[in-house]
């Protein structure tokens, strides 16, 4: 199932990922420049991060959401007797089946009675088996009706489980490439921190040198 924003939303998450990337690929150049970029570099990756993981977390909420009804669901099918009994319990006879068995009843005892049957036993067996057949008919379409609701709900409860999974994997994703960056970024302030004293330390010892 995709909603409308599946699209957009992909789009975004795909710019995302690319500014992101395109972020670590300056990383090397980033810790030479004496104004310290790389602070500016962290901010860009966490509000990066920030605004993808704001798409994905309605998708992911929903998810997880549709899993305990999606449990319960499954957990009630397990024993299909039990479950088809249990729907049975909420049947109630249509309209429809009232008027057909009095239709059949008025019409079995009009003809009944034209031939002399009237309230003799072959009589009422088909009567009653007439009443049976139109009765299990409407049960049977009434059953019918209930699982294809059921079903619609199952597959609905799925679907967005699915999308809660994809957007987790997407957020994990987030999360991994953005503390890889950090990482870098982190190494190579540090490195570029080193470098500087030793910069400091050359140059120092090299206007001693010259006095």
């Amino acid at each position: 199932m995709q909603s409308g924003t599946g699209l957009p939303m992909q789009a975004f998450m795909q710019g995302a990922q690319n500014q992101i990337g395109g972020l670590s690929q300056l990383l090397g150049s980033l810790f030479t420049d004496p104004s310290k970029p790389w602070e500016n570099a962290m901010d860009q990756l966490q509000n990066y991060f920030g605004q993808a993981q704001g798409m994905q977390m309605p998708f992911y909420n929903a998810g997880v959401n549709a899993l305990g009804p999606l449990q319960g669901m499954l957990g009630n099918m397990s024993d299909p007797s039990s479950f088809v009994n249990g729907l049975m319990k909420n049947y109630s006879q249509s309209p429809t089946a009232t008027y057909q068995l009095q239709q059949a009843q008025r019409a079995g005892n009009n003809a009944a009675s034209a031939s002399g049957m009237l309230g003799s036993t072959p009589f009422q067996q088909q009567s009653q088996q007439n009443a049976q057949g139109i009765v299990a008919g409407d049960q049977n379409q009434w059953l019918q009706n209930v699982l294809g609701v059921n079903n619609q709900a199952l597959s609905g409860y799925q679907d967005l489980a699915g999308i809660g999974a994809n957007s987790a994997n997407s957020i994990s994703n987030l999360l991994s490439q953005l503390g890889l960056n950090m990482g870098q970024l982190g190494y190579g302030e540090g490195a570029a921190q080193n470098q500087n004293t030793q910069n400091m330390i050359s140059g120092g010892l090299s206007f001693l040198t010259g006095l």
